[in-house]
């Protein structure tokens, strides 16, 4: 990395809002009633409440992300999330090792690997909106090296009947790992990724860009989460309500996503 490398260059980062949903005694997962303009607007108040200058709207229960993996091109990308305004928070791993839960504190930076697929959930704090910042160490998943979890490669268009879907897909391999029986199921949904992304020149294209501006070597990853906070100024806050393209989108991985990349580069 050199004196003019900029990490943040070579990132996909920003922030996102989880799905709401209801939960059920077996852990089935269904979406709460919402649309963009709604998500926009939940997603402008944890930004908001994010900068110190207001209080969230008061939550429901528990909020979760998409089940979601990448594949790993050579180890890479990590992905970096914290999770803000939390009563609790969770990720659950599934690796070829199996399932196991890992507690996230508030603002503790939590490191995803690839060659796992996870699925962040949370209660909020009272008042409060669960906000999910994070961090790609490449582009890579924008080129398809990322995917929601299902067991049959098919994924749903429509948002709710995807949430559902991939959830229950992750409970069934979830289920399956204490005898090892989820392994062929998480080598189908990796090795399928795998072989559309083998050869892609544009995939090493953005790896070898991260490696130029030091992506993959930053040894203080807060303050790059720092750098990306002082990019939410009111112009930007305008833009996320306004469900600009550019700096807005739902549905996401985590729901309402605000990508916050395209203002750097």
């Amino acid at each position: 990395m050199d004196e003019m490398s900029d990490p943040l260059r070579a990132r996909l980062f920003g922030y996102g809002v989880p799905y709401r949903v209801e939960v059920d005694e077996t852990g089935a997962v269904a979406p709460r009633t919402t649309d963009a303009a709604g998500e926009a607007a939940r997603l402008c108040r944890a930004l908001r409440q994010l900068r110190e200058e207001g209080e969230g709207a008061t939550e429901g229960d528990w909020v979760y992300s998409l089940p979601f993996g990448r594949c790993g091109i050579q180890g890479r990308p990590r992905e970096h999330i914290v999770a803000h305004f939390c009563a609790e928070a969770y990720l659950d791993v599934l690796s070829m090792d199996g399932v196991k839960t890992q507690p996230l504190a508030a603002g503790e930076i939590a490191d995803i690997e690839p060659g796992s697929v996870v699925r962040f959930r949370a209660r909020p704090l009272e008042h409060c909106c669960v906000l999910v910042a994070f961090q790609t160490e490449d582009g890579t998943p924008l080129l398809g090296h990322a995917a929601p979890f299902t067991l049959d490669g098919e994924v749903p268009d429509d948002w709710r009947e995807r949430l559902v879907k991939c959830h229950a897909a992750f409970n069934t391999a979830a289920a399956r790992a204490s005898d090892g029986e989820h392994r062929p199921l998480l080598e189908r949904f990796l090795g399928t990724m795998a072989e559309k992304l083998a050869g892609d020149p544009e995939i090493a294209a953005a790896q070898e860009q991260s490696r130029r501006e030091g992506s993959y070597a930053v040894a203080e990853e807060q303050v790059l989460f720092d750098r990306q906070c002082a990019l939410l100024d009111e112009a930007v806050l305008d833009r996320i309500r306004d469900q600009d393209e550019a700096v807005f989108r739902f549905p996401g991985m985590f729901g309402g996503v605000a990508p916050l990349f395209n203002l750097v580069n």
